[in-house]
């Protein structure tokens, strides 16, 4: 049963590519005291787990599955990028020159000290840093080096590894940092701090709530007025 599986994966690598997006949006769902593995965490461990069945993915497959994602979080992102950039672009360029040096710098330097690959240092980057772009951008450099196809390949095989591996740590030790540990630096009470930014910025709480609340029930008094309308005329 177990080889009938693992053979049937191999010949339809497609199965096992929507079975990992199935597992990993199943159990990124779960949650202990706030923190989870979410969606994309999730998946790529599950990818990684059943990678290890010797599944081959072919390159153009490949390539769409990861402009699909380019462009998920493009959409998704974009719209907040471009007002951010308008509104104060300045000093956000200047924190993104800085934030490059030291996302770059750290993974270099723990692959140097590791003794790692260029596969590998590429990878953890991507994955430390939750770049998937880079992804792409690093099987081009590697392609354009003119290795052998066995060195090249190594190479490819290790990145996405290295990637899945070090996401985990991207992503819930970023949250780690932020909720907990960063706080605890500055020493400053987090939550009181995020009130008091909101009330400094004219937030209310249930505010939101309020306007759309008024505004549906305008609208439903201004159907239901047409609709008292429209019976007078059919009566006269």
């Amino acid at each position: 049963m177990l080889d009938w599986f693992a053979n049937t994966l191999r010949s339809y690598p497609e199965i096992a590519i929507f079975m990992s997006l199935a597992l990993g949006h199943y159990f990124g769902s779960f949650t202990y005291k706030g923190l989870g593995l979410g969606a994309v965490t999730a998946t790529l461990i599950a990818a990684v787990v059943i990678g290890q069945l010797g599944i081959t993915i072919s390159p153009p497959l490949k390539a769409t599955f990861f402009l699909m994602s380019l462009f998920a979080v493009g959409y998704g992102v974009g719209p907040q990028f471009v007002r951010g950039i308008a509104k104060d672009g300045i000093p956000q360029a200047l924190f993104s020159v800085v934030v490059c040096l030291f996302c770059l710098g750290a993974p270099y330097l723990a692959a140097k000290f590791a003794g790692y690959d260029v596969g590998s240092a590429l990878g953890f980057y991507a994955g430390s840093q939750t770049i998937s772009a880079s992804m792409g951008l690093g099987t081009d450099a590697i392609n354009r080096l003119g290795l052998p196809p066995e060195d090249a390949k190594r190479l490819l095989d290790a990145m996405p590894i290295a990637y899945a591996v070090t996401y985990i740590f991207g992503t819930v030790g970023s949250a780690i940092v932020l909720a907990l540990i960063g706080p605890a630096l500055l020493g400053i009470d987090l939550e009181a701090e995020c009130k008091r930014y909101e009330e400094e910025k004219g937030g209310k709480k249930g505010s939101g709530w309020s306007r759309h609340g008024l505004a549906s029930l305008r609208i439903e008094g201004l159907q239901s007025s047409r609709r008292r309308a429209c019976r007078r005329k059919d009566g006269a």
